[in-house]
């Protein structure tokens, strides 16, 4: 069988037919722009690394501008990612962290603004808006000229703190010029529209309240803090249906759940849907176990539904909680009634009465400190009965306010001393605190 591919024949010389030299491979030449490429590309790397807590700081100081400290400090978290922790960022970690009124989250965020080398003078203003934000006026107060006119500072930060603590200390007068001032440099900040809105919530004008807190919520939707003061002014106002989707909107948000679930079933209770109403505290009962409104509002459903037994037991752990809540002592009374403990009953109506009367001239006096601020004697009374028959924080930070104005009132360094004796759990700051009082009551 012929091959079908014809051999060529032998050249006449003899010499092999020259086959076509293989290609060498040339190496690439590195070029300048290969070079700049790299170069280019390290650097942007490089500003993006860099300028990473910047745009997160960025981020920060509009959660901030929302009054959305938590969110503030998640973009701060993520900016220290980098590892290129500013002062800058510390800065903004102080003023997020005081707006979460945690006492932990302050120290730390102060102790790590001092061990990235900021300046004595920088750690002494965070430490002196702590104390403001914390009420501690006394000490706060001879500062505040200084930090509102400092050119490096942020004036409106310090207006924030220095508000919360003239509001903590029932220093009403010096938080609305405050308050005031800043609405009129920063018309669309949220904060001082809900500051006033409180303000006007404490002397009991109402729908001038109702309107603050509705312009802080048009300017910053998802602020918590208007909408559950909104929704309960409604419901005290007896407009359940406008309250019930604030309460349900905040029920998913931790900080607010339990005080959610408490005004939305106390709402479905009253426009007579009781078993909604159980359903929405039992969704909060493994984080209402500590929560004396959680206890107080289970009793009340209980004791209306003729659960009497089951009512008792949930008011006194409420009233054990918050031995203040006189509406919750009068149901109480009325089911020890139901129950026919008539001596325990007797005894609890007594109380109410007590209670009540006290309340009654509690707003009397609020009233003439309202009317005159300086006036210790008034004060007073005042922080005596808000010690024994209101929260007795507030009666603490009443007690702050007369040394304020009188540092060497003996029966205020007194009372004081007691309550950080007995306070529990006791720590060493309260055990130094309490020391510290005794020592000035005796100098006195």
């Amino acid at each position: 069988m012929e091959s079908s591919v014809q051999e060529q024949p032998d050249p006449a010389d003899g010499s092999q037919i020259l086959k076509p030299a293989a290609r060498r491979r040339r190496r690439p030449v590195k070029t300048r722009s290969s070079w700049f490429r790299k170069l280019l590309l390290v650097t942007v790397l490089a500003g993006v690394w860099y300028g990473w807590p910047i745009f997160f700081g960025r981020l920060a100081v509009s959660a901030l501008q929302l009054q959305q400290p938590e969110r503030a400090l998640m973009w701060l978290s993520w900016a220290d990612i980098s590892g290129l922790s500013r002062l800058e960022t510390a800065v903004l970690r102080c003023a997020a962290a005081r707006r979460t009124g945690d006492p932990r989250a302050i120290r730390d965020a102060i102790s790590r603004l001092e061990a990235l080398g900021a300046a004595p003078r920088q750690v002494e203003r965070e430490q002196i808006l702590a104390q403001a934000h914390s009420g501690q006026m006394r000490e706060a107060a001879p500062h505040m000229s200084r930090l509102l006119t400092d050119l490096n500072g942020d004036n409106r930060d310090v207006s924030f703190s220095y508000i919360v603590g003239f509001l903590r200390a029932q220093r009403y007068r010096e938080a609305g010029a405050l308050i005031d001032a800043l609405m009129k440099d920063d018309p669309e900040n949220p904060f001082p529209w809900y500051a006033r809105g409180r303000v006007y919530g404490l002397q009991q004008l109402l729908p001038k309240a109702e309107s603050d807190f509705r312009r802080a919520l048009e300017l910053s939707p998802d602020w918590s803090e208007p909408a559950i003061e909104l929704a309960e002014l409604l419901h005290e106002s007896h407009r359940q249906r406008e309250a019930m989707p604030l309460f349900q909107r905040l029920l998913d948000q931790q900080q607010f759940s339990v005080r959610a679930a408490v005004g939305l079933a106390d709402c479905l209770k009253s426009v007579g849907d009781p078993q909604q109403a159980a359903t929405t505290l039992e969704r909060v009962r493994e984080a209402g176990q500590q929560d004396a409104g959680w206890w107080i509002a289970t009793g009340r459903l209980n004791f209306e539904e003729g659960r009497f037994p089951e009512a008792e037991t949930a008011l006194l752990r409420g009233l054990e909680l918050q031995p203040w809540a006189d509406d919750a002592l009068f149901t109480l009374a009325q089911c020890q009634r139901q129950l026919q403990k008539d001596e325990q009953a007797a005894d609890s109506f007594r109380r109410v009465e007590e209670f009540r009367a006290a309340l009654s001239r509690l707003r009397t006096l609020q009233d003439q400190i309202t009317a005159s601020p300086t006036d210790v004697r008034v004060r007073m009374e005042a922080a005596e009965l808000m010690l024994k028959y209101q929260d007795p924080q507030d009666g603490v930070v009443a007690l702050q306010g007369v040394l304020d104005l009188n540092p060497g009132n003996r029966r205020a360094h007194e009372l004081l001393a007691e309550f950080f004796e007995t306070r529990q759990p006791a720590t060493d700051q309260s055990r130094e605190q309490a020391a510290w009082h005794r020592e000035r009551a005796k100098a006195e």
